[in-house]
């Protein structure tokens, strides 16, 4: 009997198990403990010795109160440092098998294809490269291998920054639960998750429930160690395979575009690994905005040559993934004093006058985003690589990391240098602006000071009549993460 059939045989007349009860409200440290126990595991998943298992994945499916026939997959994964990966997932009995697998030995991703069903069974492999400016990740999802990676485990592997905009928290018998969110939106589909790991942080059993207006789906996973091979990652396939070329997208071809050292690449991943696992952030600022003559014999800027742009002071909570609360004290009219304050999905924005505007969240838009959006005048610009974490290497001439210093109040820090250049023509004058944008970050990888110094050149002027050069500087102080804010 094959596996199949044995796994259907014994989950035949099984009732959907009932979802977990969600609480009105979660605690802030089983909030904590949970978003910890999900990053864990997650870590595992990479352990220097590799990863691997075997899933074997039940799905039950409930309309009305009538219980479809259950189904069943298997999805197995090894994996290996310096990005190797075989992973393979398999559904239906002899006869009308599907399987899906990925194949990466390190330089290049092997996406095969076979569908046993109909009169003439498909049998297609394509390859993509990493070195085309493909990380791993990125080529499993331009592989298009759908059903691959279904399974929580293989999510966890690959898709580990996917937790920032969901609730999790550690529940009384020690699993961790996952949701959207905890009161279900009216015609929109519910998710549960229930994760149970090991001492050692290994998935060992996942479940997940969507429910939606009478309908119930359910799948339930059992982990074990996968079976133990000679050459999980060889990518021999038989002469039957067809080669069936992916085009490669025009965006991920542009990532390659800036050339990154290695200290730089390293740099920009761990201030984006800080950013994306922080539950709460606490931090404030000062931003200050200053125009400065080209040479001793230029005029004054106009107003002095004194503050022209945002100048101000921040206070910033946020709690993801629905929660935050933001006070903004300008000066001389940017930003605008204001007020904003988040809270299950809901924004309202307080001007210095008192008058209040609410408004939902967009769904699927993160917190930060939301934050920038609804903030009055572009309130929060200053502040958008804090909230953003780092940009894309896209459009940048060079990125570079600078000297390790001190920061004026002490505080050791290690940055990095963004530049782009621009020209344009009219009217027969070519003018040519520069952008160095610099960041400062802690020993935590979170930044602590922002530099931007913007230059414009107009061809034909002497360096006295040239524009004057605008620098803003962003300074950050009493950033904390994890500390339970004041709502």
């Amino acid at each position: 009997m094959s596996l199949f059939a044995t796994l259907l045989l014994g989950q035949a007349s099984a009732p959907i198990p009932p979802a977990p009860k969600l609480p009105a409200r979660l605690s802030f440290t089983d909030e904590l403990a949970g978003r910890a126990a999900y990053w864990a595991a997650c870590d595992a998943t990479r352990a220097a010795t590799g990863y691997n298992f075997q899933c074997t994945m039940t799905f039950l499916r409930s309309e009305k109160g009538k219980l479809a026939a259950p189904q069943s997959a298997v999805e197995t994964l090894y994996s290996a440092p310096s990005n190797k990966l075989a992973l393979r997932y398999e559904y239906g009995p002899t006869g009308k098998k599907l399987v899906r697998r990925a194949l990466c030995e390190g330089e290049s991703l092997l996406a095969v294809r076979f569908d046993e069903g109909g009169k003439q069974p498909m049998r297609e492999f394509s390859r993509l490269s990493l070195t085309a400016g493909l990380n791993l990740s990125q080529a499993l999802t331009v592989a298009k291998l759908d059903p691959l990676g279904t399974s929580l485990g293989a999510q966890l592997f690959v898709e580990a920054p996917r937790a920032m905009q969901t609730r999790l928290w550690k529940d009384s018998d020690g699993s961790i639960l996952e949701v959207d969110r905890l009161t279900p939106r009216p015609g929109k589909p519910s998710r549960i998750r229930r994760y149970q790991f090991s001492a050692r942080h290994i998935l060992t059993t996942a479940e997940e429930w969507e429910l939606s207006e009478g309908r119930v789906s359910y799948r339930k996973e059992e982990y074990r160690p996968a079976p133990k091979v000679a050459a999980p990652f060889d990518q021999t396939l038989p002469d039957s395979y067809i080669e069936k070329p992916h085009k490669l997208p025009q965006s991920t071809r542009e990532l390659a575009l800036t050339s990154l050292a290695p200290q730089t690449a390293a740099l920009l991943a761990s201030w984006e690994r800080a950013h994306q696992r922080y539950f709460t952030l606490h931090a404030t600022a000062t931003v200050a905005t200053v125009q400065q003559k080209r040479t001793d014999e230029s005029r004054d800027p106009r107003g002095g040559g004194g503050r022209s742009g945002y100048n101000g002071s921040y206070d910033l909570w946020l709690q993801r993934p629905g929660s935050a609360l933001v006070e903004i004290k300008g000066l001389d009219g940017f930003p605008v004093n204001q007020r904003i304050q988040a809270r299950d999905f809901e924004l309202t924005v307080e001007d210095g006058d008192g008058k209040k505007k609410t408004s939902q969240t967009r769904e699927g838009v993160q917190l930060e985003q939301s934050l920038r959006q609804a903030a009055l005048r572009s309130g929060l610009e200053p502040l958008s690589w804090l909230l953003d974490g780092p940009p894309q290497p896209v459009g940048y001439d060079t990125i570079e990391v600078l000297p390790a210093q001190a920061l004026p109040d002490g505080t050791p820090v290690v940055g990095l240098e963004f530049l782009r250049a621009a020209s344009t023509t009219d009217q027969g004058r070519r003018t040519t602006s520069e952008i160095v944008e610099r960041v400062w970050l802690g020993r935590d990888f979170l930044p602590r000071r922002f530099e931007t110094v913007r230059k414009t050149t107009l061809e034909g002027l002497f360096e006295r009549d040239q524009p004057p050069t605008t620098v803003s500087v962003v300074q950050l102080s009493r950033v904390t993460t994890d500390r339970e804010p004041p709502f």
